[in-house]
C-alpha cells in the first residue's frame, strides 16, 4: 500500500478557499448583493448635480361684483364669485395645466430646449389653502431659476389664450342673438317712422299740446259767456232806465250829428213855440194859427223825411231823444249803452268763434286720440326692443370685463428661487440607503440560512 504525500502551496490553499466559499451559496449571495448595492450607490453618486428652483402661486379667494345703471333701461349686474364655490377646485385644473405636454413644450421652446431636456415640474397643493407650490430642476442654479420663470410665463400665456378664446366664442355665440334684436329694433323704428309720415300726429307732445289748447279754449268760452251775461244785464237795465234800445240810442246819435236834421229840428221847435203862442191868443180857425200850423206840419214832415233817410222808418220815437246836446249826462249814458251793446255783440261773435274752434278741436282730438294710441303702442314696442337690445349689449360688455370667471386670476406669491446647493445626488442619502439595504439583505439571508432551526423552534410543542 503506497502512501503519497501532497505538498500544499499558497495557490493551492487559495483554490481550496475559493472552493469552500463557492460551496456556501448564502455567503456568495450576500457578497454579490453587497457588490450590486455598492455599484448602484457609486452610479448614483456619479450622476451630474441637479439644482431645484421652487415658486409659490396663489389664487385670490374673493369675488368681484359690479352694478351698472342705465337710464330708462334698467340695471346690469355683473358678479364674479369666489373660484372655490363652484363645486370644483381650480387649483387642480391649474396643476394639470402645469403638467400638460403643451405647456411644457411652450416653456421649453422659450428656453431653446426640448421638452425632454426641460423635464416635468412637480406641483403640490397645500391643503386648506389656495396655494400651488411648483418645483423644477436644472443642471445649474441659473438654469433651474430660468426654467421656473419660463414655466410661470407659459402658464400665464396659456391662461390669457384660454380667456381670449372664451370671450371670442362667447361673442360669436351671442352675435346671432344680437342681430335678431337689432333687426327687431330697426323694424319697430321703421314702423314709427312710417306711421308718423301718414298720420297727423307726430309725437305724444303734439296731443298734449292740443289738449292744453282745448282746455284754454274752454276757459276762454266760460270767460266770454260770463262777459256776455254781464253785458246783457248792463244793457238791459240801462235800456229800461233810459227808455230806449241800443239801436235807438245809436239812431239818436246819428240824427244829432246831422246838420240838416238839427236845422229841421230847430225849425220845428220854433214853429211849435210860435204855434203855442198863437193858440193862446186865437182859436184854430184864425189865419195866423192856420198858417203856423201849416208851418209846423211842414217842418215835422221834413224832419220825418230826413230822419227816415238817415236811420230808417222806425225813427219816430227818436224825435223825443235827439236833443242830447242840452243834456250831457244823458248823452254819456247813451254812449255807455252803445258801447256796452257793441262789446256784447263782439263777445257774442268771439263766443261763436271759440265754440267753432272747440268743435273743430274736439273732432281733431278724436283722430289724435286714435293715432296716439297706435303711436303709443309702436313706441312701447320700440322701447321694449331697445331695452332688450341695450341690456343684451350691456350684459355682453359686462361679460367681457369679467374675463376671470372661468379661469381665476393667479398671482405669484413667491418668485422662483435661485438654489445654492444641489439637491441630487446626496451622499448621506446614498450611504444611508446602502447601509439599510445591506442590513435588510443580511437579515434576509440569515433567516433563510437558519430557516430549519426557526421552523423547528416555532413548531415545537410545549411540554
Amino acid at each position: 500500500m503506497n502512501t503519497q504525500l501532497q505538498v500544499t502551496t499558497p495557490y493551492s490553499r487559495f483554490r481550496a478557499a475559493i472552493y469552500r466559499t463557492l460551496h456556501k451559496p448564502y455567503l456568495v449571495t450576500c457578497l454579490v448583493s453587497y457588490a450590486i448595492i455598492l455599484l448602484l450607490v457609486f452610479a448614483y453618486l456619479q450622476q451630474p448635480a441637479k439644482y431645484r428652483s421652487d415658486l409659490d402661486m396663489v389664487l385670490p379667494g374673493t369675488g368681484a361684483n359690479s352694478n351698472v345703471s342705465l337710464d330708462e333701461v334698467g340695471q346690469v349686474v355683473s358678479s364674479t364669485s369666489a373660484p372655490f364655490g363652484k363645486g370644483y377646485n381650480p387649483r387642480v385644473n391649474y396643476k394639470e395645466m402645469l403638467m400638460s405636454k403643451n405647456l411644457i413644450e411652450n416653456a421649453a421652446k422659450s428656453m431653446g430646449m426640448s421638452a425632454k431636456e426641460f423635464g416635468r415640474p412637480k406641483v403640490r397643493l397645500t391643503e386648506q389653502t389656495s396655494i400651488l407650490k411648483i418645483e423644477i430642476t436644472g443642471a445649474s442654479p441659473r438654469i433651474a431659476e430660468k426654467k421656473a420663470w419660463a414655466l410661470y410665463n407659459a402658464l400665464q400665456d396659456q391662461l390669457d389664450h384660454l380667456r381670449a378664446d372664451e370671450v371670442q366664442r362667447r361673442d360669436a355665440s351671442i352675435k346671432s342673438v344680437l342681430d335678431r334684436y337689432r333687426e327687431r329694433l330697426n323694424l319697430t323704428r321703421s314702423n314709427i317712422t312710417d306711421f308718423q309720415q301718414r298720420s297727423l300726429l307726430i309725437s305724444r307732445d303734439q296731443l298734449d299740446q292740443q289738449m292744453r289748447t282745448l282746455s284754454n279754449l274752454k276757459e276762454q268760452v266760460a270767460i266770454v259767456k260770463a262777459e256776455i251775461g254781464r253785458a246783457e244785464y248792463f244793457v238791459g237795465q240801462l235800456s229800461v232806465d233810459l227808455g230806449v234800445s241800443p239801436s235807438m240810442a245809436g239812431q239818436a246819435f246819428v240824427l244829432q250829428s246831422d246838420g240838416e236834421f238839427r236845422a229841421y229840428l230847430s225849425e220845428l221847435d220854433k214853429s211849435a213855440a210860435q204855434l203855442s203862442e198863437y193858440r193862446s191868443r186865437w182859436d184854430d180857425g184864425h189865419p195866423m194859427v192856420k198858417a203856423e200850423l201849416a208851418r209846423f206840419e211842414q217842418s215835422k214832415l221834413a224832419l220825418r223825411t230826413r230822419s227816415e233817410g238817415l236811420v230808417g222808418i222806425n225813427a219816430a220815437h227818436a224825435f223825443h231823444t235827439t236833443d242830447l246836446a242840452s243834456n250831457p249826462n244823458r248823452a254819456q249814458l247813451f254812449a255807455d249803452l252803445i258801447s256796452a251793446f257793441a262789446a256784447k255783440k263782439g263777445s257774442e261773435a268771439k263766443l261763436v268763434e271759440l265754440e267753432n274752434e272747440v268743435l273743430l278741436l274736439n273732432e281733431k282730438l278724436k283722430v289724435y286720440a286714435r293715432e296716439a294710441a297706435e303711436l303709443e303702442r309702436l313706441e312701447r314696442e320700440f322701447d321694449l326692443a331697445k331695452a332688450v337690445f341695450t341690456s343684451a349689449v350691456a350684459r355682453l360688455e359686462a361679460g367681457k370685463a369679467d374675463i376671470f370667471a372661468s379661469y381665476p386670476v393667479i398671482q405669484l406669491m413667491s418668485p422662483p428661487s435661485l438654489p445654492v446647493n444641489s439637491f441630487s445626488p446626496k451622499k448621506s442619502i446614498a450611504v444611508a440607503a446602502a447601509l439599510a439595504a445591506m442590513i435588510f439583505l443580511s437579515m434576509a439571508v440569515l433567516m433563510i440560512n437558519k430557516r430549519r432551526v426557526i421552523i423547528s423552534a416555532v413548531m415545537k410543542q410545549p411540554d
